[in-house]
């Protein structure tokens, strides 16, 4: 394997793609933070849309959409960690992860428009095909997703750049769901033209087409750099290779990685949930189904409005005091919320300032993750970043389940039909839309706690680094 070491100067590490102490180009920090804009244009789109398409499009009844979401979504994630246990394993001349986004991506776009493609064969029937494209839809994002993740801690062990990366890819998700937020419904009666069941299929094909483009840029310009180092007398081709019980036994020793997928698990059950619920909440609450094309996007700026500041926060006061401050920042937001609803402006104002916040939180769970990595091979003698990343994909993928799951569930209980709307239900949604993210955000600051990796992390990369420089006398 090439090493910094192996590269006699900056302008030829430059041209290798190698820079000194893991710096990474500006051209390919860019072109990673892509990856998570063409994820989003897919995830972002399921995940803000396909509750509404199922309902009032679809017509499937609500509570069976409930059920859906959340054993759909458990089953699938469930191959997370098949898919990063092969991705530890894999080991080609175009490398360890690209040819799962390279090769994959181009399935996905198929079967996202097959997810958003109205079939007309009676409730039974129409509930059979959203089971087996929610499901199918997922695992093959996996496929795309985890080598993406994975990525990232090949790259580079400087946490600085990583955490420059893991900001550019809040800010490419924030754009990616931006768009999706913004423009999915215009999209939707473009392109259908009053005719939702066609615009949703041809609005799916548009955004799969631009996560194939954004992929493939993706694979063309990022590079992996810090694998195991074959033992003397193999090729980078012939790594030893680890059994998935010594694998496993290994991340579940590791307190960081458990606390960062925890942490991940009640960070998107929150976005599911908040998701899910705005659209019902703009219509039925604030009374102006227009301020769901200003309160999702916004949920997105925030994220991207912190991408400016994230790294720096993250960078001098470390993953577990940053998350700390963004935790209590998103909680006194949504105390001070109920009583703005009438005061639209002002309910925005706030409503942003805490997604800002917030969303300090999407940037550093990158970074924990990408960390943790580095502790499992100092520890334990294995890099497994497709493993460690499937975790906190898996993580991702069953808390937007369980927040969905959640959603339909409470809109259920509270005794919510879209025929009729009444007086009760529109206070229960109310309840809904700030409690359950309120308990979470207090479950994630308890969670923040238990992360125990900033104090030890440049000694960790100090010991690698010395490691892989004794492997390459």
């Amino acid at each position: 394997m090439k090493s910094i070491a192996d590269v006699p100067n900056q302008k030829e590490c430059i041209k290798s793609g190698l820079l000194p102490n893991g710096l990474l180009t500006t051209k390919e920090k860019w072109s990673y933070g892509l990856g998570d804009l063409s994820s989003n244009l897919v995830w972002g789109f399921i995940g803000s849309y396909l509750l509404y398409f199922y309902t009032d499009v679809a017509l499937i009844p609500v509570a069976a959409t409930g059920t859906l979401f959340l054993v759909a979504r458990v089953l699938d994630a469930f191959i997370d960690p098949v898919i990063g246990g092969f991705v530890d394993r894999t080991n080609t001349k175009m490398g360890r992860t690209i040819p799962y986004m390279r090769y994959a991506i181009i399935p996905l776009a198929a079967v996202l428009i097959l997810t958003f493609s109205y079939v007309d064969t009676g409730t039974a029937g129409k509930l059979i095909y959203a089971y087996i494209t929610y499901i199918v839809v997922g695992i093959v994002y996996s496929v795309v997703n985890v080598p993406y993740g994975s990525l990232m801690t090949l790259m580079t062990r400087n946490s600085a750049e990583k955490a420059k990366l893991a900001s550019l890819r809040v800010a490419g998700a924030a754009i990616g769901s931006i768009a999706i937020t913004a423009l999915a419904m215009p999209l939707v009666n473009l392109l259908g033209n009053g005719n939702k069941r066609v615009g949703f299929m041809l609005t799916a094909a548009v955004f799969g087409v631009i996560g194939i483009i954004g992929f493939e840029i993706v694979a063309r310009n990022c590079k992996e750099r810090y694998l195991e180092m074959p033992k003397v007398g193999q090729t980078s081709t012939q790594r030893p290779k680890v059994s998935f019980l010594s694998t496993y036994k290994s991340v579940i020793k590791n307190r960081a990685w458990v606390t960062t997928v925890i942490f991940a698990l009640l960070l998107f059950i929150r976005i599911g949930i908040i998701v899910a619920i705005t659209i019902y909440f703009a219509i039925y609450v604030l009374k102006s189904p227009a301020l769901i094309s200003v309160l999702l996007p916004l949920l997105y700026v925030g994220q991207l409005i912190s991408t400016l500041f994230s790294a720096q926060v993250i960078g001098k006061l470390g993953h577990r005091k940053a998350n700390i401050i963004a935790n209590i920042g998103f909680i006194v937001s949504y105390l001070i919320l109920p009583f703005t609803e009438h005061i639209i402006p002002l309910f925005i104002a706030v409503y942003l300032i805490g997604n800002v916040i917030g969303a300090i939180s999407a940037a550093s769970v990158f970074g924990m993750n990408a960390d943790a990595v580095d502790y499992n091979e100092w520890k334990f003698g294995q890099r497994s970043e497709g493993t460690l990343y499937a975790g906190y994909s898996f993580a991702t993928k069953v808390g937007m389940a369980i927040g969905s799951a959640v959603a339909g569930y409470a809109l259920t209980w509270i005794g919510y039909s879209a025929a009729h709307i009444t007086p009760s239900v529109v206070s229960g949604l109310n309840v809904l839309y700030f409690a359950i993210p309120l308990v979470l955000t207090v479950l994630m600051l308890i969670t923040t706690l238990f992360y125990n990796l900033d104090d030890k992390h440049a000694q960790i990369v100090e010991d690698l680094n010395a490691r892989s420089k004794e492997q390459e006398k």
